[in-house]
């Protein structure tokens, strides 16, 4: 975990007092909310007890790899499909002018791929 951690709302979230809590303050203002809307059983709108969430997420595990290949269409790893089957693959013939690079990864629980491949293109792709 990175130790740095988003609330959602609830009764049972102690925000800290600074910036952060009068920020949500003021959203919650612009949509005609407060805090005392999430006071708990018997509350107002909302019975929630709130919760917190890390933001910031590294991989538990992390390996690439670059393969050489000539044709576009030409299978370069094996899939979850081809392991239930039974079918063997050895893997590409690892020659040719073309490059791919191969990623595999494990990611906490309510992490997503996509954030992993979003922050790890931010720079150029050719």
């Amino acid at each position: 975990s990175s130790g740095i951690n988003a609330e959602y709302g609830g009764y049972d979230i102690v925000l800290p007092s600074n910036d952060c809590k009068q920020f949500y303050s003021e959203v919650l203002a612009e949509v005609g909310g407060s805090f005392e809307d999430f006071c708990g059983p018997g509350g107002k709108e909302f019975n929630t007890s709130g919760a917190y969430r890390n933001i910031i997420f590294k991989p538990l595990s992390f390996d690439t790899k670059v393969v050489r290949y000539t044709d576009a269409n030409e299978k370069l790893t094996s899939t979850d499909l081809d392991k239930i089957m039974g079918r063997e693959f050895d893997g590409p013939a690892n020659v040719g002018d073309r490059l791919a690079l191969q990623l595999r990864f494990s990611l906490p629980k309510s992490c997503y791929a996509t954030m992993l491949l979003r922050e790890i293109s931010r720079g150029a792709i050719e």
